[in-house]
């Protein structure tokens, strides 16, 4: 619990004390009323309708009490500079703002309306209680045994008890409610900062992971593919455009020299690891850069490259409304070719085989970058020898 200063635990228990004697003392009363009865009968029921009036006022008290006790919860105005936690818990990496929520306040909205429109009723209609207070009366008194001074134990009873329930819950609202709503805060921002902790430790994890497959230098054992994607997929998603990054530049920078094979291969793992963490299957350029890079390596998975650029180019869609140049198809015409067995032999490709190159070659000779790539790739070259194709015939008109 909150601690309290030296006073104000007493104080609070002592007045508490003091309303729950006087209620003790209300119900008291009531039964000695009830007393007068000549019978049985007639005690138990001015006792159970003096009961029953006495709860009501007493609830009904206990409402206004609460809505005029109701703590006002700052919002306006600076606020006190953040804790080193609650910054890290509300900026990202790059300074940028996180978005924030505050505390729902319609119920101090509600609190503060209706204490204002009770106040000004009351005080507009302030000459009409005392004849509201005759026509309870005369209309609780006969319940109460309509003894002589059943109308005035009426009018007393309600005010008695109606007092005491705003007191009561007024003074609990004040003493308990507020502390029991910071602490509430207090509870929610930890639970913030130490989630967003969680997430930098995970995020920290991942990165550790993906460094030591791509440095093998460092030191540590790699992991395994398996421990590998478990922490690429609990990383944020700007942890693994991170990643990815970090791993396609690797792959950029090391696929065209034989001495730095070895280092684009460990790039492979990285892209099978985010490939797993994309459980919605939207990232077409995870499923290119392995496509890529199986068909770089020292041993070349044709296979595997193609059905990776298959995907890729599934999940991307038409290149020119994507903005990017054609290379999937370019890439993936390689691969058939060296699929072919017609070509192993140096014949001409069977006629499906020829319309699948084909195709892919065609959008790979619509872009100028791809085109003149094709043309200076001796397989493909020989490949459009071998089937009786020319630039010319697979460059669009026009272009």
């Amino acid at each position: 619990m909150q601690a309290k200063t030296s006073g104000e635990a007493p104080q609070s228990e002592r007045a508490m004390f003091v309303l729950a004697a006087s209620m003790a003392v209300g119900g008291s009363i009531i039964l000695v009323y009830s007393a007068q009865a000549p019978d049985l009968g007639k005690f138990l029921s001015s006792a159970g309708v003096a009961l029953v009036v006495a709860c009501s006022a007493l609830l009904s008290g206990g409402f206004l009490g609460f809505l005029f006790g109701i703590p006002r919860t700052l919002q306006q105005g600076s606020s006190p500079s953040p804790s080193p936690e609650e910054r890290t818990a509300g900026e990202l990496k790059d300074g940028r703002q996180e978005t924030s929520y505050a505390v729902n306040t319609n119920l101090e909205q509600i609190s503060d309306w209706l204490t204002k429109i009770l106040v000004g009723v009351g005080l507009t209609q302030i000459a009409t209680i005392p004849a509201a207070l005759k026509e309870f009366a005369d209309y609780v008194g006969p319940g109460l045994g309509d003894y002589p001074g059943s109308r005035i134990f009426a009018i007393a009873m309600l005010l008695f008890f109606t007092i005491n329930g705003f007191l009561i819950s007024y003074l609990w609202t004040r003493f308990y409610l507020a502390g029991a709503l910071k602490r509430a805060d207090a509870s929610s921002r930890l639970a913030a900062v130490e989630t967003k902790l969680d997430m930098m430790d995970i995020n920290a994890r991942a990165l550790s992971m993906v460094s030591r497959v791509l440095n093998k230098e460092q030191s540590g054992s790699a992991p395994s593919q398996d421990e590998l994607s478990a922490a690429v997929a609990a990383a944020s998603d700007d942890t693994k455009a991170q990643i990815f990054r970090q791993a396609a530049w690797q792959r950029h920078d090391t696929w065209r020299s034989l001495p730095d094979k070895p280092k684009m291969e460990r790039t492979i793992p990285v892209f099978r690891a985010l490939i797993a963490s994309d459980t919605e299957n939207v990232y077409h350029a995870n499923h290119g850069q392995l496509g890529f890079a199986l068909k770089d390596q020292r041993n070349p998975d044709w296979a595997g490259a193609r059905d990776e650029l298959t995907e890729a180019i599934k999940l991307r869609g038409d290149w020119r409304a994507s903005g990017m140049t054609p290379w999937y198809e370019l890439v993936r015409a390689m691969c058939y070719i060296r699929l072919d067995p017609a070509f192993k032999n140096n014949t001409a490709s069977d006629a499906r085989t020829r319309q699948a190159i084909t195709a892919d070659l065609e959008v790979a000779f619509a872009d100028a970058d791809t085109r003149d790539a094709a043309i200076g790739d001796e397989v493909v070259t020989e490949w459009m020898e071998l089937n009786g194709l020319t630039a010319s015939s697979l460059t669009p008109p026009g272009d």
